[in-house]
């Protein structure tokens, strides 16, 4: 029963069952999943509901590596949904410091993060071959949405958005 909750949390409601493109998928609804919370909560909790993920996240890959076939499969999406949570994070920081609609920042974290996540440029490239396990899995996530953020805020500051 345990191994079924995992696989249904990792594959994030078996979004990663998906033929195609899981990863952007889950990345979509990660960002429709913030859409809702920051409607509801206010960013210390959103940043806790981020943080519960990412740890669950490491003890649910540890605990059902097994299952899958591979050292990272793609079926596993939560570490795109954690990595899209952290680049959406900044976003009630953005709002006080440039008058633009959410969908700006919405559309914005989510095209960097898939980009970074797809392109791999270094380091996360070099810990995508190199690390393995749930540190591997969720690490080059964690990068991409360090430099998404990095990027979104450069852009920010030198638009003037």
């Amino acid at each position: 029963m345990i191994k079924e909750i995992n696989i249904f949390f990792l594959t994030f409601f078996y979004i990663g069952k998906i033929k195609y493109a899981p990863g952007t998928v889950a990345s979509f609804f990660a960002c429709i999943i913030f859409l809702l919370l920051i409607n509801v909560f206010n960013f210390e909790v959103i940043f806790f509901i981020t943080l519960v993920i990412f740890m669950f996240s490491f003890i649910s890959i540890n605990y059902s590596s097994e299952v899958f076939r591979s050292d990272d499969p793609q079926e596993i999406v939560i570490d795109e949904v954690a990595g899209q949570l952290l680049v959406l994070l900044p976003i009630p920081v953005y709002e006080t410091l440039y008058n633009l609609p959410m969908i700006y920042y919405l559309v914005g974290s989510f095209l960097l993060f898939r980009l970074f996540d797809i392109w791999k440029p270094y380091p996360i490239n070099y810990i995508d071959d190199n690390v393995s396990g749930s540190l591997g899995i969720m690490l080059d996530d964690i990068i991409a949405a360090i430099y998404s953020i990095l990027i979104l805020s450069l852009i920010f500051f030198y638009l003037g958005a």
